[in-house]
């Protein structure tokens, strides 16, 4: 079995979490709107389609630049 990956909180200016990064691995995931996750799916998802019923949406950064979303 492999290492445990070890995460970290990410917070904004109020000292709110607002993701969580793997520096090992360069990995960010924050938390975003709906409208900048929905606007790389449309681009990049085979269907183009979004949920119309998601309430949570998070940017996904490989080496600090966006790379995805969920």
């Amino acid at each position: 079995m492999g290492k445990k990956l070890k995460k970290k909180a990410v917070y904004d200016s109020n000292g709110a979490i607002i993701g969580y990064e793997a520096p090992q691995k360069g990995i960010t995931i924050k938390v975003c709107e709906k409208k900048e996750a929905d606007k790389l799916i449309i681009a990049y998802h085979y269907s183009h389609k979004v949920t119309k019923n998601s309430f949570l949406s998070f940017l996904v950064y490989y080496n600090g630049k966006v790379a995805g979303a969920m």
